[in-house]
């Protein structure tokens, strides 16, 4: 009878090990957009092809729209390992890694290439490291464009500094924006981001500011008299994973994970700056809204960069600041 007992053990074992290898892996991946949103539909897009690579054995359970909770929220869950994936802003990163917050600081960058190749270069490598190194987290991209952002406001147009003393203007709960906000003369005020509309239609702050593609996603045109391109800030994003999640994975799905979530961050660049222009445009010909388009950027930069640096060293590393603002003068030499 023990050599029957052996070879149903055997059956068992061999039959685990085969289910095993094609085992589902079901990951819960997080994100703070809506349906609409280029992003929202990329993030489907990548991981549906996944899904198809994998043959089914890699499946992401996708919850948008801050159904987990706000987006620094959702990074402390990754760290926690509650949740594997989440799209976030380097600046809603920067509550686990102060300097992630560094590209976000106001009037950095002339363009987005010179941000495109700091940010995934050398300069920002030593966050990504803490990032990685002190909670559990590594980036699937780097690269994910969002846009400059720009400023809304619903009593009267802006063109200088001195145009917005002492409006109340919404911030995301980031010390960079609160920074900003004070070295123009204005009153930061942070609402969390689901609150935004409503806080512009009952006129509980004057503005805000974000990219145009938000803007027009979100409807805060309809709420808003201008909208004054002052391009202060470009916004990156990151699609940040859990490293244990990953480490758990075959390799052959790392590898099919990194190379989607890669392309569609490229395609995602290609299709949001094409957003801006065309989502301006029909906003500008349909909404009952003006564009100010002639706005003082020297003046606002005048007022806000140093300020900002100056007043955040201590929390980013003077260290830190100097090499990304090297790094970014070595690129515009080349």
């Amino acid at each position: 009878m023990m050599w029957k007992s052996t070879i149903r053990a055997c059956v068992a074992a061999t039959m685990l090990l085969a289910t095993g290898a094609h085992a589902e892996t079901v990951l819960r991946f997080g994100h703070p957009n809506v349906a609409g949103e280029i992003s929202s539909k990329l993030y489907d897009e990548f991981v549906a092809r996944i899904a198809e690579r994998t043959n089914g054995e890699v499946t992401i359970q996708v919850f948008p729209g801050e159904q987990l909770g706000k987006e620094t929220e959702m990074v402390q869950q990754l760290r926690d390992g509650v949740l594997d994936m989440t799209a976030a802003s380097m600046a809603a990163t920067s509550t686990l890694v102060p300097a992630m917050e560094i590209p976000s600081a106001p009037f950095l960058w002339q363009n987005w290439l010179e941000a495109e190749a700091v940010i995934s270069g050398a300069a920002m490598q030593p966050a990504f490291d803490e990032l990685e190194e002190k909670h559990n987290i590594i980036p699937l991209t780097k690269i994910w464009y969002w846009g400059w952002r720009n400023f809304t406001l619903s009593e009267k147009p802006v063109r200088t500094p001195e145009d917005m003393a002492g409006l109340k203007i919404r911030v995301p709960e980031s010390p960079v924006w609160v920074e900003m906000i004070r070295g123009i003369g204005a009153a930061p005020t942070p609402i969390p981001f689901s609150d935004v509309y409503t806080a512009l239609q009952q006129g509980t702050v004057d503005g805000q500011e974000n990219p145009i593609p938000t803007i027009y996603a979100r409807k805060f045109y309809e709420v808003q008299s201008y909208i004054v391109m002052s391009r202060h800030m470009l916004q990156n994003n990151l699609i940040l994973m859990n490293k244990d999640s990953m480490a758990k994975l075959d390799p052959r799905h790392q590898r099919i994970i990194l190379e989607e979530v890669g392309a569609a961050s490229a395609k995602m660049t290609l299709l949001q700056q094409r957003a801006e222009e065309n989502m301006l445009k029909e906003i500008a010909e349909t909404a009952d809204i003006s564009i100010v388009d002639d706005p003082d950027r020297e003046a606002f930069a005048e007022a806000t960069t140093e300020a900002v640096f100056a007043a955040l060293a201590e929390r980013w590393g003077a260290d830190r600041i100097e090499t990304v603002r090297e790094n970014i003068s070595a690129t515009r030499g080349q």
